[in-house]
Protein backbone atom coordinates (compact mmCIF):
# COMPACT_ATOMS: atom_id res chain seq x y z
CA UNK A 1 0.00 0.00 0.00
CA UNK A 2 1.37 3.37 -1.01
CA UNK A 3 0.31 7.00 -0.64
CA UNK A 4 -0.15 9.82 -3.15
CA UNK A 5 -0.41 13.51 -2.31
CA UNK A 6 -3.10 15.78 -3.76
CA UNK A 7 -1.19 18.70 -5.30
CA UNK A 8 -3.73 21.54 -5.22
CA UNK A 9 -7.07 22.94 -4.16
CA UNK A 10 -8.92 22.60 -0.87
CA UNK A 11 -7.39 19.18 -0.13
CA UNK A 12 -3.84 20.14 -1.10
CA UNK A 13 -1.18 18.00 0.65
CA UNK A 14 -3.77 15.44 1.82
CA UNK A 15 -2.80 11.89 0.92
CA UNK A 16 -4.79 8.99 -0.44
CA UNK A 17 -3.90 5.33 0.00
CA UNK A 18 -3.19 3.37 -3.17
CA UNK A 19 -3.44 -0.40 -3.63
CA UNK A 20 -0.32 -2.13 -4.91
CA UNK A 21 -1.88 -3.63 -8.06
CA UNK A 22 -0.13 -4.87 -11.20
CA UNK A 23 -0.40 -2.25 -13.94
CA UNK A 24 -1.63 0.48 -11.57
CA UNK A 25 0.37 3.58 -12.43
CA UNK A 26 -0.98 6.75 -10.81
CA UNK A 27 -0.34 9.98 -12.70
CA UNK A 28 2.73 11.66 -11.21
CA UNK A 29 2.76 14.98 -9.33
CA UNK A 30 4.39 16.94 -12.19
CA UNK A 31 1.92 15.71 -14.80
CA UNK A 32 -1.05 16.50 -12.52
CA UNK A 33 0.26 19.97 -11.72
CA UNK A 34 0.83 20.61 -15.43
CA UNK A 35 -2.66 19.45 -16.38
CA UNK A 36 -4.42 21.58 -13.80
CA UNK A 37 -2.25 24.60 -14.63
CA UNK A 38 -3.34 24.17 -18.25
CA UNK A 39 -6.97 24.08 -17.09
CA UNK A 40 -6.58 27.12 -14.82
CA UNK A 41 -6.72 25.23 -11.47
CA UNK A 42 -10.35 26.21 -10.81
CA UNK A 43 -12.96 23.65 -11.85
CA UNK A 44 -15.80 25.13 -9.78
CA UNK A 45 -19.13 23.70 -10.87
CA UNK A 46 -17.69 21.46 -13.57
CA UNK A 47 -18.57 17.82 -14.16
CA UNK A 48 -15.64 15.44 -14.61
CA UNK A 49 -15.36 11.88 -15.89
CA UNK A 50 -12.27 9.91 -14.85
CA UNK A 51 -12.21 6.82 -17.08
CA UNK A 52 -9.68 4.14 -16.14
CA UNK A 53 -9.55 5.87 -12.74
CA UNK A 54 -7.14 3.45 -11.03
CA UNK A 55 -6.12 5.21 -7.81
CA UNK A 56 -8.58 8.01 -8.65
CA UNK A 57 -5.93 10.67 -8.07
CA UNK A 58 -6.97 12.71 -11.13
CA UNK A 59 -10.58 12.71 -9.91
CA UNK A 60 -9.48 13.70 -6.40
CA UNK A 61 -7.45 16.57 -7.87
CA UNK A 62 -10.51 17.75 -9.83
CA UNK A 63 -12.77 17.56 -6.75
CA UNK A 64 -10.18 19.39 -4.66
CA UNK A 65 -10.25 22.17 -7.27
CA UNK A 66 -14.03 22.62 -7.07
CA UNK A 67 -15.57 20.15 -9.53
CA UNK A 68 -19.18 19.64 -8.49
CA UNK A 69 -19.44 16.10 -9.86
CA UNK A 70 -16.67 13.56 -10.49
CA UNK A 71 -17.39 10.07 -11.78
CA UNK A 72 -14.55 7.56 -11.47
CA UNK A 73 -14.79 4.39 -13.56
CA UNK A 74 -12.50 1.38 -13.19
CA UNK A 75 -12.95 -2.36 -13.57
CA UNK A 76 -10.52 -3.53 -10.86
CA UNK A 77 -12.39 -4.52 -7.69
CA UNK A 78 -9.58 -4.03 -5.07
CA UNK A 79 -8.73 -0.66 -6.60
CA UNK A 80 -12.40 0.40 -6.46
CA UNK A 81 -12.71 -0.70 -2.82
CA UNK A 82 -9.71 1.47 -1.88
CA UNK A 83 -10.93 4.38 -3.99
CA UNK A 84 -14.28 4.35 -2.14
CA UNK A 85 -12.46 4.27 1.22
CA UNK A 86 -10.44 7.33 0.16
CA UNK A 87 -13.61 9.18 -0.88
CA UNK A 88 -15.07 8.57 2.58
CA UNK A 89 -11.84 9.43 4.41
CA UNK A 90 -11.61 12.82 2.68
CA UNK A 91 -15.39 13.38 2.75
CA UNK A 92 -15.47 14.17 -0.98
CA UNK A 93 -19.12 13.36 -1.61
CA UNK A 94 -19.06 14.83 -5.11
CA UNK A 95 -16.99 11.82 -6.24
CA UNK A 96 -18.87 8.71 -7.33
CA UNK A 97 -16.88 5.51 -7.99
CA UNK A 98 -18.34 2.78 -10.18
CA UNK A 99 -16.80 -0.59 -10.98
CA UNK A 100 -17.29 -1.10 -14.70
CA UNK A 101 -15.21 -1.22 -17.85
CA UNK A 102 -14.55 2.17 -19.41
CA UNK A 103 -15.84 0.96 -22.77
CA UNK A 104 -19.14 -0.29 -21.31
CA UNK A 105 -19.62 2.97 -19.41
CA UNK A 106 -18.82 5.13 -22.46
CA UNK A 107 -21.15 3.14 -24.71
CA UNK A 108 -24.08 3.39 -22.27
CA UNK A 109 -23.67 6.85 -20.72
CA UNK A 110 -26.10 9.59 -21.72
CA UNK A 111 -24.48 12.32 -19.57
CA UNK A 112 -21.97 14.85 -20.87
CA UNK A 113 -18.96 16.24 -19.02
CA UNK A 114 -16.90 19.42 -18.95
CA UNK A 115 -13.68 17.43 -18.53
CA UNK A 116 -12.85 13.83 -19.40
CA UNK A 117 -9.69 12.29 -17.96
CA UNK A 118 -8.44 9.43 -20.13
CA UNK A 119 -5.51 7.38 -18.85
CA UNK A 120 -5.91 3.72 -19.92
CA UNK A 121 -3.31 1.09 -18.97
CA UNK A 122 -0.23 1.50 -21.16
CA UNK A 123 -0.03 -2.23 -21.88
CA UNK A 124 -3.52 -2.21 -23.41
CA UNK A 125 -4.67 -0.92 -26.78
CA UNK A 126 -7.66 0.89 -25.28
CA UNK A 127 -6.33 4.37 -26.10
CA UNK A 128 -7.20 3.50 -29.72
CA UNK A 129 -10.62 1.93 -29.01
CA UNK A 130 -11.92 4.59 -26.61
CA UNK A 131 -11.07 7.48 -28.96
CA UNK A 132 -13.80 6.32 -31.35
CA UNK A 133 -16.60 6.55 -28.76
CA UNK A 134 -15.56 9.34 -26.36
CA UNK A 135 -16.72 12.39 -28.35
CA UNK A 136 -20.45 12.34 -27.38
CA UNK A 137 -19.52 12.32 -23.67
CA UNK A 138 -17.81 15.73 -23.81
CA UNK A 139 -19.77 18.98 -23.74
CA UNK A 140 -19.17 21.53 -26.50
CA UNK A 141 -16.16 23.60 -25.40
CA UNK A 142 -15.18 20.89 -22.91
CA UNK A 143 -11.76 19.31 -22.46
CA UNK A 144 -10.25 15.87 -22.87
CA UNK A 145 -6.99 14.95 -21.14
CA UNK A 146 -5.11 11.98 -22.61
CA UNK A 147 -2.16 10.24 -21.00
CA UNK A 148 -0.27 7.44 -22.73
CA UNK A 149 3.18 5.85 -22.88
CA UNK A 150 5.87 7.33 -25.12
CA UNK A 151 6.10 4.00 -26.96
CA UNK A 152 2.40 4.24 -27.87
CA UNK A 153 1.25 6.18 -30.90
CA UNK A 154 -2.16 7.44 -29.89
CA UNK A 155 -4.17 8.54 -32.91
CA UNK A 156 -5.11 12.19 -33.20
CA UNK A 157 -8.73 13.05 -32.59
CA UNK A 158 -10.98 14.27 -35.42
CA UNK A 159 -9.80 17.83 -36.15
CA UNK A 160 -13.31 18.82 -37.31
CA UNK A 161 -14.47 18.31 -33.70
CA UNK A 162 -11.37 18.66 -31.51
CA UNK A 163 -8.29 20.81 -31.37
CA UNK A 164 -5.09 20.03 -29.50
CA UNK A 165 -4.44 22.82 -26.98
CA UNK A 166 -1.35 21.51 -25.18
CA UNK A 167 0.96 18.52 -25.22
CA UNK A 168 4.07 17.54 -23.34
CA UNK A 169 6.40 14.59 -22.90
CA UNK A 170 7.22 13.86 -19.26
CA UNK A 171 9.66 10.98 -18.78
CA UNK A 172 7.94 7.84 -20.08
CA UNK A 173 4.57 9.57 -20.52
CA UNK A 174 2.89 11.78 -23.12
CA UNK A 175 0.17 14.11 -21.89
CA UNK A 176 -2.26 16.04 -24.06
CA UNK A 177 -5.13 18.46 -23.53
CA UNK A 178 -7.75 18.62 -26.27
CA UNK A 179 -10.75 20.95 -26.47
CA UNK A 180 -14.01 20.14 -28.20
CA UNK A 181 -15.20 22.81 -30.61
CA UNK A 182 -18.06 24.99 -29.37
CA UNK A 183 -20.25 24.08 -32.34
CA UNK A 184 -20.26 20.31 -31.62
CA UNK A 185 -22.66 18.88 -29.06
Amino acid sequence: MGKIRITGGTHRSRKILVENQPGLRPTGDRARETLFNWLGNNLTGQSVLDLYAGSGILGFEAASRGASKVICIDNNRPTMVQLKKNIQALNLNQIEATQQTALTFAQNCSDTFDLILLDPPFESDQIYTINDIITPLCKAGGHLYREFGIKQEAPDLDDRIWHLKKQKKMGQVNIELWQKNDNHE
